[in-house]
């Protein structure tokens, strides 16, 4: 069977697993090759409120030539989080130069979160996020970053089926061919993830817990693991249901280990369930 070959365009965080130091393990534990493709480097995470970090665009376009010259190619495209709007000049070269051919493009608008953008960005990042999205073959948003792509009014109750019916249709309207929408307000118990394509009449959503964590990267672990199924040729519903319990999985055992929930979480002792996904315990693995 051939690996498929995944261009990662991420940042690159030292310390809280997030980024690049979630797309990796997960997409390799599911078979896949990653080739990074880091948009920025960054002593630690954004959850500590201090970091020092490194813009790398300037470095972007070598890259790439460099791949062209060597004839390289990528089965996918992966976007997450970039260091400034600008940048989103960058990955649109990158679509155009290796995107081709009907490959699978997945932008992740990583933005903003709890219904307002990340510190460190300001609006001209929803512009630049819409223009990408615009060229992917599937966008992951948060309700936040929905919120923001579709110039919706953000509120923490849960939207209804009218409501959540219209964002899709908007964000389908900005040009991907499906979309996913996670952390989508449900009940006090429950958050659920919102999947529609272009040949729906309509979302389809699936509920999952509502844990007591929050930190970096849960949505990185999320579209990666979809990835990763979206690779192995699995239809969009079974990619978000795979996807969801991965995490859910995932940040249960983190919540168990009781570790700073600012490190991120405990990814390198769940990978197992990638294998065997079907398996409900495996002591052996996990241990």
């Amino acid at each position: 069977m051939k690996i498929k070959r995944v261009l990662a365009i991420h940042d690159l965080c030292s310390f809280g697993r997030c980024s690049l130091t979630a797309a990796v393990p997960v997409l390799s534990a599911m078979g896949h090759q990653v080739c990074p493709f880091p948009t920025a480097l960054y002593s630690n995470n954004l959850t500590y409120g201090t970091f020092a970090s490194e813009d790398l665009t300037q470095q972007m376009a070598a890259y790439m030539q460099k791949w062209e010259e060597l004839q390289l190619s990528f089965d996918a495209i992966y976007s997450g989080f970039l260091a400034n709007a600008a940048q989103a000049e960058s990955v649109a070269r990158c679509f155009d130069r290796f995107g081709g051919k009907g490959k699978t493009i997945i932008v992740d608008p990583a933005m903003g979160d709890d219904g307002k953008l990340y510190p460190v960005f300001d609006s001209t990042m929803v512009a630049a996020m819409k223009k990408l999205a615009a060229r992917a073959t599937v966008i992951t948003p948060n309700y936040t970053e929905a919120c923001l792509l579709t110039d919706t009014p953000y509120a923490p109750a849960p939207p209804t089926e009218d409501q959540l019916d219209t964002v899709c249709e908007k964000l389908l309207a900005l040009g991907p061919k499906a979309v996913v929408i996670t952390s989508v307000p449900c009940d006090a118990q429950h958050i659920s993830i919102t999947s529609m394509e272009a040949s729906q009449g309509f979302p389809e959503s699936y509920r999952v817990d509502r844990l007591p964590f929050g930190t970096c990267g849960t949505g990185d672990i999320f579209t990666s693991t979809l990835a990763g199924y979206l690779l192995k040729g699995k239809d969009l519903n079974q990619c978000v249901q795979g996807a969801a319990d991965f995490l859910s999985y995932v940040i249960q055992a983190t919540l168990d280990a009781g570790t700073d929930p600012r490190e991120g979480v405990l990814l390198e002792g769940c990978l197992w369930k990638l294998l065997l996904p079907a398996t409900k315990n495996c002591t052996t693995c996990a241990g």
